[in-house]
């Protein structure tokens, strides 16, 4: 029996750019990436919320339209990831005393995060709760049905957002036509893509460094423990050292190229690295001071946040994980050392836990997929179980292998064909009588003589 493969899209919302990627499922659990589109999300993204709808529908079907044509299958439904600005978590705790000491309940615990729920947030919407322990009587428990006691603790760690973000989207999606299977806050899913289980139960700090945000999200115990996100990321270096006169692709290239210099600046500092239009010479040490303070202020921004989740580096064992496209800036482990101190375990991770293949996809997309820049949309792709598309959106004729051999051949009718001995006798047609031209001269003759005797 044939079973339909499956096919999985998403769609990875992020401030500077939104991301769509589409891959197949195979047998062994890995995926096989079939297509990818980007399109500039600023236009009409500010702080995680689409403020122009007319862009965003317009985007989204030319992402879309891109994977469909890469794909060659009609897309239905898509995973929307959500992240960026405007995420952060918010610490709750929700308690219930009984009348007497009774076994707690699975009815119980439900409606402690039914309450955590429907809690009053000042106007913001809970995307994702995470249930942490539960204080029973004096005990903390990860579980806690089955525990004896008259008094029940929940806390828990709710990740929020405006309520404008998850509606914006759904009327995007409306005008655009296609569904939505489902939400996925995107830290919480790169977090399970990316963090083994000894990483979270021991301890540590994953730091997203994107574009134009740098996600700091702390886990402890097995459980996420602090989320926040920092309004700055790698394109800040980008456009600062665009700032000296020159254009953002060139600004781009020199930032990867040379990266956190630190001490070596003082070495290097006078020799050039870029050339202006003008003439005018743009050293390495000019370029350090750009790049470096910029750097320096998002890591002081991730130390500070990682301050205040209470969680300092030595309760965080498993150290720190960078990921996202900042993640290949030169030396990044060097500078965050540096600047994020008390941290000896400092780690770049480009991939995910599930396997992918991404063979299919050429030239730069396929460069920036295995260098992390789009490890986000790949791990919300992972995370998809239901069919996301339809059927091929043009059937290909096969081609005609033995061509040659069959126009040789004479074509052959449909019709039946029979033997000269069972050929039924065909009756003859009636012959129409020839005109006996010999009567036709003789009234002629006859019609003359009258003619000229009648003249004499």
């Amino acid at each position: 029996m044939v079973t339909e493969e499956l096919y999985i899209i998403a769609i990875e919302l992020g401030s500077s750019k939104m991301t769509g990627i589409g891959g197949k499922r195979l047998a062994d659990g890995s995926f096989e990436i079939k297509g990818l589109a980007v399109e500039n999300s600023s236009a009409f993204m500010r702080n995680g919320a689409i403020f122009n709808l007319d862009k965003a529908v317009n985007s989204v079907k030319k992402i879309i339209s891109d994977l469909e044509s890469q794909l060659e299958r009609t897309v239905t439904q898509v995973y929307i990831g959500n992240g960026g600005q405007g995420l952060h978590s918010i610490t709750k705790t929700v308690s219930r005393r009984f009348d007497a000491v009774k076994p707690i309940s699975p009815e119980d615990v439900s409606e402690l995060m039914n309450e955590n729920s429907n809690m009053d947030l000042d106007n913001l919407e809970i995307l994702e709760a995470v249930a942490q322990e539960y204080s029973v009587s004096t005990q903390k428990q990860i579980d806690p049905v089955g525990v004896l006691s008259d008094h029940i603790e929940g806390h828990f760690v709710n990740i929020v957002a405006r309520p404008s973000l998850r509606s914006s989207i759904n009327d995007c999606m409306k005008q655009v036509g296609k569904g939505i299977v489902e939400y996925k806050c995107t830290p919480l899913t790169v977090a399970d893509e990316v963090l083994s289980n000894d990483d979270k139960r021991s301890g540590c700090v994953l730091v997203d460094f994107g574009a134009d945000t740098t996600t700091v999200s702390i886990y402890k115990g097995g459980l996420l423990r602090f989320l926040s996100v920092i309004p700055l990321g790698s394109g800040s270096i980008t456009k600062d050292i665009a700032s000296l006169q020159m254009t953002e692709s060139d600004a781009e290239q020199l930032k990867v190229s040379y990266g956190y210099t630190g001490e070596l600046a003082d070495v290097e500092g006078e020799l050039t690295a870029y050339t202006l239009s003008d003439g005018e010479i743009i050293t390495k040490r000019k370029l350090a001071d750009v790049i470096d303070a910029r750097l320096e202020e998002i890591l002081v921004n991730v130390k500070d946040q990682i301050t205040a989740s209470n969680y300092p580096a030595n309760l965080l064992m498993g150290g720190a994980v960078i990921i996202g496209g900042g993640a290949n800036l030169k030396n990044i482990v060097q500078a965050f050392k540096k600047f994020v101190p008390g941290f000896n375990k400092v780690s770049v991770v480009k991939s995910t836990q599930t396997n992918v293949r991404t063979q299919a996809v050429k030239g730069p997309m396929r460069t920036s997929l295995e260098n992390g820049a789009f490890i986000a949309a790949i791990s919300i792709l992972a995370k998809g179980k239901q069919q996301c598309t339809g059927m091929q959106t043009e059937e290909k004729k096969p081609e005609n292998l033995f061509k040659e051999e069959i126009e040789s051949k004479p074509s052959i009718t449909s019709d039946p064909v029979t033997s000269p001995a069972e050929t039924e006798p065909v009756e003859a047609k009636p012959k129409k009588p020839k005109k006996d031209k010999k009567r036709w001269w003789d009234r002629a003759k006859d019609a003359i003589e009258r003619i000229v005797g009648e003249d004499e």
